[in-house]
């Protein structure tokens, strides 16, 4: 396993749009997500953002993920322990079990990176979700996700992504049943 930690304490989002566009806040869904503070446009850049933390694995069994979070910034190690964990197995550390409930695939698709992020991590899904997202190599070559409406987003509704496992992956990786409109229906 390879690892990097971001312990500087640069903003991790750029442009700031925590406040202008969305806000983190309690979800009906249980925990946090993230809601439209403003009726949003198709293809609106909702956020950019640098993970906390990215996970690469090697095919090494050495687990580098603890050390990857103690090299956090006090903050930047408060925001990734604040995050959910869901522990599907009792044997799992916390921190893994948070890079599982919360992280994205990042990079090149072979290079099996997965990254936590601060505020991204906060997205809820939706089969049928109201946002997308997809990684861009900086010039520093760290990257950074960027979050897209692709639908119009109205005011106060809660911002998805579509976590693509499915139902049974639902239950099997978050330990939760899919209650959006098309799950509901049984169109899913």
């Amino acid at each position: 396993m390879e690892a990097l930690a971001f312990s500087e304490e640069p903003p991790l989002r750029v442009p700031e749009t925590i406040g202008t566009l969305i806000e983190v806040r309690a979800s009906p869904k249980g925990g946090l997500g993230i809601f439209a503070l403003c009726p949003i446009p198709p293809n609106t850049l909702l956020l950019s953002e640098k993970p906390l933390v990215i996970l690469t694995d090697t095919g090494t069994r050495k687990d580098p993920l603890d050390a990857l979070v103690d090299a956090l910034s006090p903050s930047h190690k408060a925001a990734f322990l604040s995050l959910h964990a869901y522990q599907a197995n009792p044997r799992e550390s916390k921190n893994r079990s948070i890079l599982y409930s919360n992280g994205f695939g990042v990079g090149k698709v072979e290079s099996l990176s997965t990254g936590v992020f601060e505020t991204a991590s906060r997205f809820n899904h939706a089969c049928v979700a109201n946002s997308g997202y997809r990684w861009e190599e900086d010039l520093d070559k760290k990257g950074r996700m960027k979050y897209f409406s692709i639908r119009y987003i109205e005011l106060g509704e809660e911002v998805t992504v579509d976590y693509g496992h499915g139902a049974k992956g639902l239950k099997r990786f978050y330990g939760f049943e899919c209650d959006c409109k098309k799950c509901r229906e049984g169109e899913m």
